[in-house]
């Protein structure tokens, strides 16, 4: 009788990109937690470290999107490859924010929103805040998990969103006020006003909720800027290459999705090469 967990901890470290990771590949795999998703291509595909083959997932119609560009007219080339940058950034971000959020979806109890009560539009001052902020929430908290989304109101002022892992009955760090003690407030927020809301729908509901944040208003000030923001506590979702071409391949694909349930697949096309790519979700 073999140990799963033996196994397990063997398939991961053969996979690690410094042990088995092929120079050509034709299946990637994205641990996420109790997820893991798998691209398989039509295509053989060079390792590179921008792969960008999974934009297609996002909730945003990408080829339509990229394709726009192209039927702009000649003299607004520049501004043409600068905006085609710009969204290929905004969707790469969304991406791995979705991920985060996943991979530590056990951990989300209250979802935190934090809004400056002056008319902020540094991002640089913004930011600064908003580290003060967890710093002091971690004095108090030591495992405090947050992932956070940066968002502009229609006045410019910069607000954020957070998931975090603090109970709605954290008297630490959450009170009422007496005018209104139906709503709670986290303490340490000195810029503005804050809500709080429990946690309690559907996780996929939750990835989505926070990951909309991300295209609901694109803004040029994000640009070059971080779109989201994590404590470093968090599980990270890990990638790894194979060729199914190769025997080790093929063994370790089927040790991955082993005792897995499908949860979701998906066909669509590359709008980068014009290929298929075939998406599939496990889960444990």
């Amino acid at each position: 009788m073999t140990n799963k967990k033996s196994d397990l901890k063997e398939s991961r470290l053969l996979l690690d990109s410094k042990h088995i990771t092929p120079t050509i590949y034709n299946i990637k795999v994205v641990e996420v937690g109790d997820y893991t998703q798998v691209y398989l291509y039509e295509n053989k595909k060079k390792v590179t470290c921008n792969d960008n083959d999974d934009f297609n997932l996002t909730s945003l119609k990408t080829k339509e999107i990229l394709n726009s560009f192209d039927e702009e007219k000649e003299n607004h080339k520049e501004i043409k490859l600068s905006n085609k940058i710009e969204q290929r950034s905004i969707i790469r971000s969304k991406i791995e924010c979705q991920r985060l959020a996943k991979a530590n979806i056990s951990s989300w109890k209250t979802f935190i929103t934090l809004t400056f009560s002056d008319n902020v539009t540094s991002i640089e001052d913004a930011n600064k805040r908003f580290r003060y902020f967890t710093d002091k929430v971690r004095r108090v908290k030591k495992d405090f998990k947050y992932l956070c989304i940066t968002e502009f109101q229609k006045r410019g002022a910069i607000h954020y969103h957070l998931l975090t892992n603090v109970s709605i009955n954290d008297d630490k760090l959450l009170f009422t006020q007496e005018d209104n003690p139906k709503f709670k407030h986290i303490k340490y927020w000195l810029d503005g006003f804050t809500s709080i809301e429990e946690i309690k729908d559907d996780p996929q509901k939750i990835v989505g909720y926070i990951s909309k944040y991300m295209t609901k208003d694109i803004d040029n000030r994000l640009f070059s800027h971080r779109r989201y923001f994590s404590s470093m506590n968090l599980i990270k979702p890990s990638v790894s290459y194979l060729n199914s071409d190769t025997e080790i391949g093929q063994y370790y694909y089927k040790k991955i999705i082993q005792d897995k349930q499908l949860i979701y697949d998906n066909q669509y096309i590359n709008v980068y090469d014009n290929t298929k790519v075939t998406f599939l979700e496990y889960l444990k």
